[in-house]
């Protein structure tokens, strides 16, 4: 491997233990805190990314080291997942559906009160979608704590040495 990735990877794998402790952080924000500032929101997202950065590089240079693909998919398949970004694909739906509630106003604009009435259980239902959303993330944020602190390889190694010695 050239020197400069050998360096990269050096310095990630001494970042993912701060990023463990910033991820906690995020995780206790999100479920306990509710401040209303744009700027300490704005913080978190960005604490977030760059967690988020930190593990993908790790991926990456856990896929160069992989025997095979078919050995990375099998033992780290909890990483792949513990990055993808749910979120994007949330608020993705989300625009859609805001999309398709504003093509309905303008094409049903005749019917006021019937519009009224959509709209105020579309925010219902935009409010409670929302909330999964934010389980998601925070599910999403638990699962690259247990993937990365080595909680899950306990179990796992735990796991194959019962499978060796009921093949022997």
């Amino acid at each position: 491997m050239h020197p400069f990735l050998e360096k990269v990877e050096h310095y990630n794998a001494k970042l993912i233990t701060p990023a463990l402790i910033v991820l906690l952080g995020v995780i206790i924000y999100e479920l306990f805190l509710h401040v209303e500032n744009h700027t300490i929101e704005l913080a978190v997202k960005i604490a977030d990314a760059l967690v988020i950065t930190i593990f993908v590089i790790d991926l990456v240079f856990l896929a160069h080291k992989a025997k095979s693909v078919k050995f990375f998919f099998r033992h780290y398949w909890l990483d792949i997942i513990a990055v993808f970004p749910f979120v994007l694909f949330f608020s993705l739906a989300n625009s859609l559906y805001r999309a398709a509630v504003a093509t309905e106003r303008i094409v049903l604009g005749q019917a006021i009160l019937h519009e009224t009435v959509e709209a105020s259980r579309g925010a219902k239902v935009l409010a409670e979608g929302g909330k999964f959303a934010r389980w998601i993330r925070i599910f999403a944020r638990i699962i690259r704590v247990v993937t990365k602190s080595h909680l899950f390889e306990k179990v796992h190694h735990g796991r194959r040495k019962k499978n060796r010695r009921k093949n022997r």
